[in-house]
């Protein structure tokens, strides 16, 4: 994120936005900036943080968590633009929308049928 002084904020290859922890001041600057309202301070490290999608598990081939525990199956994680995967399947039978498609952030998570505004 571009307003970090430090740039702690990076997005790995795979894009998954992550803060790294060794070099965040906590300046809250990234939190303010958030347009999803998705970062926080964390109460004893004094870092920014926000969901990593388990980032450590999809290393290791794994969901992430919500996604593998959830009971009702809501959620669904996978490439988007594979037509074989269980997402790619799911994108093209349901409707599809992003939070603040008019930020146009580029959001790499979609929410299906949503009905009125989620602020």
């Amino acid at each position: 994120m571009q307003v970090c002084p430090v740039g702690a904020t990076f997005t790995t290859q795979d894009g998954v936005v992550l803060v790294d922890e060794d070099y965040c001041i906590g300046c809250r600057y990234c939190i303010q900036a958030c347009p999803y309202g998705a970062r926080f301070l964390h109460p004893t490290k004094r870092v920014a943080q926000k969901c990593t999608f388990c980032y450590h598990r999809l290393t290791q081939g794994l969901l992430p968590a919500c996604v593998e525990v959830c009971p009702t199956g809501a959620r669904v994680f996978g490439e988007v633009n594979r037509r074989s995967t269980p997402l790619g399947r799911f994108m093209r039978f349901n409707e599809m929308q992003v939070l603040k498609p008019h930020l146009n952030t580029r959001p790499k998570v979609f929410y299906a049928n949503l009905d009125g505004e989620v602020r």
